[in-house]
């Protein structure tokens, strides 16, 4: 049976958080810079235990042993003083196989039934439901199209360009969601569209815990992909992309459809041959893993059995279950694309791949009125970027231009989108 799972079903799972707080820091054998060993953006900025996924899901137990009976506004605010980059998850799955992440997430859905959203997410629901996607700006998510000089058609195409509520609605983010559409014509991948017809995925819901309005549009796009008759969808947004990889499938068996971000299409068809990068980029370029793209990405897997115990002692899971560790994200594909471009020079932050250190721009904390962490966040990202020696850093997220744009004039270093980095360099 596909659903969401609660704190309860999860206790089976991470009842086994021995309160080793190694949730805090990437683990011990990918740490690179004293400076920069932690994981977790909360925990750096407010300091307390609470602010860890383990801290979180100390305050899961004490509602399913009944120690507290309501959520106050300080519980509330240090379930949501939190981005869900995952961080936590792939560091305590190094050496375990506990669920902190979608634990994080049960607990938000329990705290949005009890205690209600914050004002700011209260306002992102019902934009939601009023206009069917959570973005304030004014238009329709197909009005780029007569600047593309496209039509919203699938025609019989098998593959759906799924652009996404952030690249369709707003106008800071118009250009990389052009130069996508240019670079695929020229790489000959034929795409349809869904124009106004684009549901949104509302991954934000999820996010807040509202998971009746998640499920809600997560029906609608499995729905619109079915009737679009596409065999693969290209998401351009690396939220969608998780979405429709990880949390949708919880809601409704979308097995049968390839889905893929647009970053892999064009690593595959650059190598190729049918795009050719020709302007040089003489600059020290360091990737940013987006946690959507990166560890977050990886499809969810159904899995429903039982805990036993062999000789007393050894717990087992019959049948074996499945477990995310991060490690098969999306993370050559970007990078492929920003070496091919000429005379790059790529180099890697301390924290990478799944043990990336989060932009901030995760998990509504920024809605729900937490500016300062989350421009913090993005800061000590960047002046990440500038201890390695970066003079560009490179993203493949929308949140992550955003908030690492944010960032960027303090240090001195530029952020662009991958997209547009590619875009630039075949141009030229």
């Amino acid at each position: 049976m596909l659903r969401h799972r609660t704190i309860q079903d999860l206790l089976v799972f991470n009842a086994k958080c021995v309160r080793c707080s190694l949730c805090k820091f990437p683990p011990l054998a990918v740490v690179e810079s004293k400076e920069f060993s932690d994981i977790c953006p909360s925990i750096r900025e407010y300091k307390f235990h609470s602010h860890s996924g383990g801290g979180r899901l100390i305050m899961t137990m004490s509602l399913i042993n009944n120690r507290v009976d309501t959520i106050t506004d300080e519980a509330r605010d240090a379930i949501f003083q939190c981005t869900l980059c995952g961080g936590c998850d792939m560091a305590c799955k190094f050496s375990t196989d506990i669920e902190v992440l979608e634990g994080l997430y049960a607990l938000r859905a329990e705290s949005f039934r009890r205690a209600g959203p914050l004002p700011g997410h209260k306002r992102v629901l019902d934009r939601i439901k009023e206009v069917g996607h959570p973005m304030f700006e004014n238009g329709a998510k197909g009005d780029w199209l007569k600047e593309a000089g496209l039509s919203p058609a699938m025609n019989g195409k098998s593959n759906l360009l799924f652009i996404g509520d952030r690249y369709a609605l707003l106008k800071e983010r118009r250009q990389t969601l052009l130069n996508l559409v240019e670079l695929l014509r020229i790489g000959g991948v034929e795409f349809g569209l869904l124009g106004d017809e684009e549901p949104s995925t509302g991954r934000q819901a999820l996010d807040i815990g509202d998971q009746d309005l998640f499920d809600k549009q997560a029906l609608e796009v499995a729905k619109a992909i079915k009737n679009s008759g596409a065999k693969t969808v290209i998401c351009s947004d690396a939220l969608d992309f998780n979405a429709i990889r990880a949390h949708i499938p919880k809601v409704i068996d979308i097995s049968g459809i390839r889905v893929v971000h647009a970053v892999e299409v064009l690593d595959e068809i650059i190598r190729k041959g049918k795009l050719r990068p020709r302007k040089r980029l003489t600059a020290r370029v360091a990737y940013h893993d987006p946690c959507s793209l990166g560890r977050l990405s990886e499809p969810f897997r159904y899995w429903e059995g039982e805990k036993k115990k062999v000789l007393q002692q050894l717990v087992i899971y019959d049948p074996p279950r499945p477990v995310n560790r991060g490690t098969k994200g999306c993370y050559e594909p970007p990078r492929r694309i920003i070496n091919s471009i000429p005379g790059v020079e790529q180099i890697e932050f301390y924290r990478k791949r799944e043990h990336a250190f989060c932009c901030g721009g995760e998990g509504m904390a920024y809605t729900a009125g937490f500016e300062e962490f989350v421009n913090n966040t993005a800061l000590h990202r960047m002046e990440e970027a500038k201890a390695v020696g970066a003079e560009l850093v490179a993203t493949a997220c929308p949140n992550c231009d955003t908030n690492l744009g944010y960032a960027a004039g303090q240090v001195g270093i530029p952020v662009k989108n991958v997209i547009d980095l590619l875009a630039e360099s075949v141009r030229g």
